[in-house]
């Protein structure tokens, strides 16, 4: 079942899709390792409020979930779907989260936290990390599809 999580301080959803709007979302191996993660960006001064680590199932399957929606949200959710790129993450999300893979969020509302978080993600070596913004979402870091 789809749940609004109370961290995200903006939208978390556009057409109906899972999408936290000035959100960087990266996947770890495992929960444990995104927690250390999370601990770095604040020790590196991120708020403690702007930075969560998350499970893959939560992730998977609270935030991502389309379960519930209603049909005007499904009709969005075709529209998206239709344009691409939303689902194709939800999918490896999907994947990654299977594997027991761990989430951060890292809120970035201006071009100085995000290149400090990008500074810090290179370090923390995810297995994909992308930022969600009005004009898109952006890769950050991201292997080649047959590598999730």
């Amino acid at each position: 079942m789809r749940e609004h999580w109370q961290f995200f301080k903006e939208q978390d959803r556009s057409f109906g899709v899972f999408y936290p709007l000035h959100y960087v979302v990266a996947a770890f191996d495992t929960p444990e390792r995104a927690e250390e993660v999370r601990t770095i960006f604040v020790d590196s001064g991120f708020d403690d409020g702007d930075v969560a680590s998350a499970t893959g199932s939560f992730v998977t399957q609270k935030l991502e979930s389309m379960d519930g929606a209603t049909w005007i949200e499904r009709f969005k959710i075709g529209f998206a779907s239709f344009l691409g790129t939303e689902l194709g993450y939800i999918d490896d999300d999907h994947k990654l989260a299977q594997r027991g893979a761990g989430f951060l969020f890292i809120y970035t509302p201006d071009d100085a936290s995000i290149a400090k978080a990008e500074h810090l993600l290179v370090r923390a070596h995810p297995i994909c990390a992308r930022r969600y913004d009005h004009a898109g979402i952006r890769r950050l870091i991201y292997p080649a599809q047959a590598a999730l």
